[in-house]
């Protein structure tokens, strides 16, 4: 089941814009729990904003705190994906996305340097992952019958 997750997530982020799409996926599985435990209504990437209330660990002065805080809410698995790629993978509202970047490894690391997560060893948990679990971008050609229904990991 983790391959197939992953696989639908590479998929949906591929689709999103993500030039990294094993990229998306490590951060679906490192903030989800490999899907298990969404932050609010498939919120798969702890994004923050109006939805959800509960209570999160965030790093803060040396140290994990629980803290609670709010979470968005999204209609599908593949909104949750779009936002997170449109926002942080993507150029937005003067950041650089992480798409610029000339590796998936340097993406990583841009997205811990502009504070996507709060752990200091957040992109370096992301490239064991993208290391361990990285797959082939499928193609994303007209007539490919997985892009019709790309999100199979319930």
């Amino acid at each position: 089941m983790i391959a197939t997750c992953w696989q639908s997530i590479v998929l949906i982020a591929a689709l999103a814009g993500a030039k990294y799409p094993n990229l998306v996926s490590a951060q679906w599985a490192l903030e989800s729990g490999w899907g298990q435990e969404t932050s609010g209504v498939h919120n798969y990437f702890g994004q923050k904003g109006v939805g959800t209330v509960k209570m999160t660990k965030e790093w803060i002065d040396g140290q994990y705190l629980d803290v609670k805080d709010e979470f968005k809410d999204y209609k599908s698995p593949e909104a949750s994906v779009q936002d997170l790629v449109d926002k942080w993978h993507k150029n937005y509202r003067g950041y650089k996305g992480v798409n610029d970047a000339k590796s998936r490894e340097e993406a990583a690391l841009m997205l811990g340097r502009q504070g996507y997560a709060t752990s200091p060893t957040y992109s370096d948990k992301l490239i064991k992952l993208m290391n361990r679990y990285s797959v082939p971008v499928p193609s994303l050609k007209p007539g490919n019958d997985k892009i019709s229904q790309p999100y199979r990991c319930s």
